[in-house]
């Protein structure tokens, strides 16, 4: 057997070779096998002159006894002989030469075996897109899908690049299959790089590499319908040529890229597209005749497929038990969750219950005074808390605070404070003393927290007010003649900073139709989308505005101004207690038995 070989890349001209044989003295003629290993050659022809110096030439045909992918002539020289040929050679695809000569044994010893070869690669080829197209429609995932379009096209072009498709599935001549190969090729790249992106989770990079992917792969697509153009055929067969070489750079960059980044199934991956890089690029070789045609060289592209196909179902195998970790992984963090949010509302029903209950039910009825209440809790449970305490001779005493935080454990300070403020109310008259002996008691208890408090005592016969602070909020006093606000501010400690609470007390009387409002923060502190606060300058003017209204009314008129200002939010983001003192003479209130309060436990 001897072996020429001659690449001429892409060209659309024709090519003459002439060639001379000697056949030795024997007692018969000698039959052997011209074989040209490229199937893809679209127009091939042999011309034999008998002897040396006749102008006759005659065309050998290919010997259609046998079923060959590759063009054979079966030749006919006679002993002690000289004979020329001509070979006439043409095609659109890479003009590579390489033929071969074989005795018609060693010739159908050859066929055998590729059959056997081609039919175990493109078993294999079968049994992955079977295998993985049920995966893919089981697990339906992205990867699976575009690794059996992938799969698919890449056997297409095996097919025609080979010259099975034309030997077994549709006998047409080589320009058929060649009118799609190019096709095949771009499609093949483009669900590759898809397929590539997909697994090795390219959209969660930054920058040009997830653009990259997305962009060669509609690239590779446009270039499927452009080569069906026949003018641009021999461009896009020069362009699908090296675009492969493009493609696979951005792979192996990209898969070792993320392997740097601790992704492990980039490790079977890696090893996949190296192997078929490197077959390729010995198929290349032998064609291009750098490296000698043995049987490996022979057949490199098509054992380092299968290599790459096993590879690849192992990382996609392995890429599927890492999703099945991270998701049982998400499912016990979101179990855990689901569990702390069950403690979290359990823990905000406790304290909601807590706060509820420290309340008082119903509202004091003192001669001359009117109280109106309305309270609207976070969603939370912050720790606003009043109270009221009656001292005989028509006074009454109005308690509120604001526990900072949320919870049962400002559940629990308020509820401490309400225990501490019925000791010392009973006790004590001046209301400063009465917050410095709360704050007292409750002195190594409050932890993180702190409080804010106000403390008055109403004389319902003079309107004589006596009011004590620790760092809440200052009064506001609405005339009732003229609708004038009045802010009374005094200055006080905070509870929980120090044990000797540095506060004061002041006193002023109310006039027959004057209002008092005492108020915690979460009013003017409230807050709509913007980030705005509600502000003391829009709740001042809404009490002014409002002072014809009864104090249900107008409380009620509040709550919904601010809502309203937050944006209709179904809670509020802390507690919002409004009391609302009416100082009317005896002549003036409308006879009632019974004052409810107006508390909203939303």
């Amino acid at each position: 057997m001897t072996k020429d070989s001659l690449s001429l890349s892409f060209t659309d001209e024709i090519f003459w070779l002439r060639f001379k044989v000697e056949s030795p003295k024997q007692e018969e003629s000698l039959n052997w096998y011209l074989v040209l290993n490229n199937p893809g050659m679209e127009d091939l022809a042999i011309f034999q002159r008998e002897e040396l110096g006749q102008s006759t030439w005659r065309e050998v045909g290919r010997d259609q006894r046998i079923s060959y992918m590759h063009p054979a002539f079966l030749i006919e020289t006679h002993s002690n002989s000289k004979h020329e040929f001509l070979i006439k050679a043409s095609s659109r695809r890479s003009i590579v030469l390489n033929f071969q000569v074989w005795s018609p044994l060693e010739f159908s010893s050859r066929i055998q075996t590729e059959n056997l070869l081609l039919g175990v690669f493109f078993g294999a080829i079968g049994v992955m897109l079977i295998y993985n197209g049920f995966l893919a429609f089981v697990v339906k995932d992205s990867s699976y899908f575009f690794y059996v379009l992938y799969l698919l096209f890449y056997a297409l072009w095996q097919l025609a690049v080979s010259g099975i498709g034309a030997q077994y599935l549709i006998r047409v001549s080589p320009t058929g299959w060649n009118d799609y190969l190019v096709g095949f090729a771009f499609l093949s790249v483009s669900f590759s790089l898809l397929f590539t992106r997909s697994f090795l989770h390219m959209e969660r990079e930054t920058g040009w590499r997830d653009w990259a992917f997305l962009i060669l792969s509609v690239f590779a697509i446009l270039g499927f319908f452009v080569s069906l153009i026949p003018s641009a055929y021999g461009f896009m067969m020069k362009a699908v040529s090296w675009y492969p070489f493009l493609a696979a750079g951005l792979v192996v960059y990209s898969g070792f890229l993320r392997l740097r980044r601790g992704y492990r199934p980039a490790r079977y991956f890696l090893l996949a597209w190296s192997v078929l890089i490197v077959s390729v690029l010995v198929t290349a070789m032998r064609n291009l005749s750098w490296i000698p045609d043995s049987f490996f060289a022979h057949w490199s592209a098509q054992f380092g497929s299968v290599i790459e196909m096993t590879l690849l179902s192992f990382a996609l195998a392995d890429r599927i038990k890492i999703l099945e970790k991270d998701s049982l992984q998400a499912r016990l963090e979101n179990y855990d969750s689901q569990l702390k949010l069950t403690e979290i509302e359990q823990e905000l029903k406790i304290a909601r219950e807590l706060q509820e209950a420290i309340l008082p039910d119903q509202l004091p009825q003192v001669p001359n005074l009117k109280l109106s209440v309305r309270s609207e809790f976070a969603s939370s449970v912050g720790g606003d808390f009043y109270d009221f305490h009656y001292l005989g001779s028509d006074r009454l005493g109005i308690f509120l605070s604001d526990v900072s935080g949320h919870g049962i454990p400002a559940a629990i300070i308020a509820s401490m404070v309400k225990l501490a403020f019925s000791i010392e109310a009973r006790n004590h008259d001046d209301p400063a003393e009465v917050l410095r002996n709360i704050n007292r008691s409750l002195s190594g208890k409050y932890g993180k927290h702190y409080i804010t408090a106000a403390y008055l005592l109403v004389d319902g016969v003079t309107g004589k007010v006596t009011y004590s602070n620790a760092g809440h909020p200052p009064l506001v006093a609405i005339a009732g003649s003229s609708g004038i606000v009045k802010e009374i501010y005094l200055p006080g400690w905070i509870m929980g900073m120090d044990p000797s609470l540095k506060n004061s007390v002041t006193e002023f009387h109310l006039e027959p139709g004057d209002r008092l409002v005492i108020y915690t923060d979460g009013i003017t502190e409230a807050r709509n989308i913007k980030g705005e606060i509600f502000g003391f300058q829009r709740f001042y003017k809404l009490l002014g505005e409002n002072i014809g209204l009864s104090g249900e009314i107008m409380a009620e008129a509040l709550f919904k101004t601010v809502r309203e200002f937050t944006g209709n939010r179904k809670h509020f983001e802390d507690d919002l207690t409004l009391i609302v003192l009416d100082f009317q003479p005896a002549s003036e209130i409308s006879p009632v038995t019974e004052v409810i309060s107006t508390l909203s436990k939303n």
